[in-house]
């Protein structure tokens, strides 16, 4: 197997038939591509070169003519060391993050994706980007740097704050709302019934974070259906540093369970992965998400969340379809071997009927705990614990922010990524909460950009709501790179 380093060094050429027997080569050049925004990302980096009409063919021809090599590539010199080296050393092509202003062609073009997308898992949504999985994500390899990189701030120096604005304001205070921008999201498409956006802004990188919030129908309550399953963990880790503030839920177990011991960041990782069961049943995801609400009264979970949030126009009573994986569960710390954190009663039931902003506002407590106030935090909640719901809410299956990152070519250009998030799907809505954070590396000073999002979409069929939600997410990310949204 040849790689680009290799082609370029050596001054060698390939001809179509040769490029094609190669997939690890071809592999290679499907990164480069999609890096740029001229591949898709997900399922498709397989290593087939395909037709000359496919996607790998089309990308390597669109990008020679980017770079001025208008007349490759071709059957006799598929890839040489020119193409090669531009390959390697090209990091973005400024026009595809200008081409994406235009709504209907991105639109299209993940359209496009959707419909030639080959499902290669089955994680109960057969969409293109609702089930892309992380193991398929640019940003595999990060996952167990997200802690790490998510207490980064900008030195003043070769990293400034991106977003900074005139109206940015301190982060509120635990049970009061912000204001929030009832216009700012009047772009996105009527398809997007409900969203909110919270840009964080650094300033100088000494006080604590500012943000600006921005909204459409943000406080109207709706059931976001399983995006809201995080909001149990975070309920957890408050009560168990309550009491334990030194315990490391890394270490904890969920107990008892029929086979072996249950750990803590493995049930919190596979609520967002939707693995399996044992006996490969998809409703595993349901059942921990139930578990996780079994340490609280179902009203006292609703209170909880109302003074995080502020927002006392919401119901959080209900469950996710399937009993408890286990039905009274207890949280033991191993360390110690203390219990600590038993079930409770559940009280009434009743809807899951919450706001884009509480999801925003909630997800944005977890990721930028360590940029918050004791006034602002989730109470009692310890980093210690926290960093583990970072790393294992890294595994969301649905992909929206890498689907947008890779549709707007900057995937080589940005550093220190997190992307934390939560999907949710079914015959009402799609839904999606995700913190991102990452280094804009385009300009010297690099910028340091984050931002939390919430987004519900019920019109249309799975495919289209799937879709929708890849472009309306792609809009926001776009606009944040161009500061646009500040």
């Amino acid at each position: 197997m040849a790689t680009l380093t290799e082609i370029s060094g050596n001054n060698q050429a390939l001809n179509r038939s040769q490029l094609k027997a190669d997939k690890g080569l071809v592999r290679e050049i499907q990164v480069k591509l999609r890096n740029l925004g001229l591949y898709p990302g997900g399922q498709w980096i397989d290593g087939c070169l395909g037709t000359t009409n496919s996607y790998t063919w089309n990308g390597l021809k669109e990008f020679c003519h980017a770079v001025e090599l208008p007349d490759l590539p071709s059957d006799t010199i598929a890839l040489n060391a020119e193409i090669a080296k531009k390959l390697l050393d090209t990091k973005q092509l400024p026009f595809i993050l200008e081409q994406a202003k235009d709504a209907a062609f991105i639109l299209q073009k993940l359209t496009n994706i959707q419909q030639h997308t080959s499902i290669l898992v089955d994680v109960g949504a057969n969409e293109a980007f609702v089930s892309r999985t992380a193991q398929n994500s640019p940003f595999s390899s990060e996952i167990s740097n997200y802690p790490q990189y998510i207490t980064q701030k900008p030195d003043g120096i070769s990293i400034i704050s991106g977003g900074n604005s005139a109206i940015s304001s301190d982060y509120p205070n635990r049970g009061l709302l912000p204001n929030i921008d009832s216009s700012g999201l009047n772009f996105l498409p009527s398809y997007i019934a409900h969203a909110c956006v919270c840009i964080g802004n650094f300033g100088d990188g000494i006080n604590p974070i500012k943000t600006h919030w921005l909204g459409k129908n943000a406080l109207a309550p709706v059931q976001f259906l399983s995006a809201t399953k995080f909001i149990g963990v975070l309920n957890a880790i408050s009560q168990i540093n309550s009491n334990f503030p030194t315990v490391d839920v890394d270490n904890c177990v969920i107990e008892p369970s029929s086979s072996s011991k249950l750990r803590f960041y493995d049930l919190v990782a596979n609520v967002v992965s939707y693995k399996k069961d044992i006996e490969g049943n998809i409703g595993y995801s349901n059942q921990v998400g139930a578990l996780f609400k079994r340490f609280t009264r179902r009203q006292d979970l609703e209170s909880w969340i109302q003074a995080q949030t502020g927002n006392g126009n919401l119901e959080f009573r209900g469950a996710y379809g399937l009993p408890s994986l286990i039905a009274d569960p207890k949280i033991k710390d191993t360390t110690s071997g203390a219990t600590v954190l038993s079930s409770t009663a559940q009280g009434n039931s009743g809807n899951n009927h919450i706001s884009a902003y509480d999801l925003t506002r909630l997800i944005s407590m977890l990721g930028w705990h360590l940029h918050l106030t004791s006034n602002t935090r989730l109470p009692s909640a310890q980093w210690i614990s926290l960093e583990s719901v970072v790393r294992a809410m890294g595994n969301d299956i649905a992909r929206y922010v890498d689907v947008a990152l890779e549709t707007l070519g900057v995937i080589n250009v940005i550093s220190e990524p997190v992307v934390i998030s939560k999907t949710g799907w079914g015959n009402s809505a799609y839904t999606y909460v995700a913190l991102v954070k990452f280094v804009d590396r385009r300009l010297q000073p690099a910028k340091l950009r984050t931002f939390a999002m919430a987004l519900w979409t019920p019109d249309g069929s799975s495919e289209d709501r799937d879709t929708h939600m890849a472009v309306a997410v792609t809009e926001i990310v776009r606009r944040i790179l161009t500061e646009e949204l500040v």
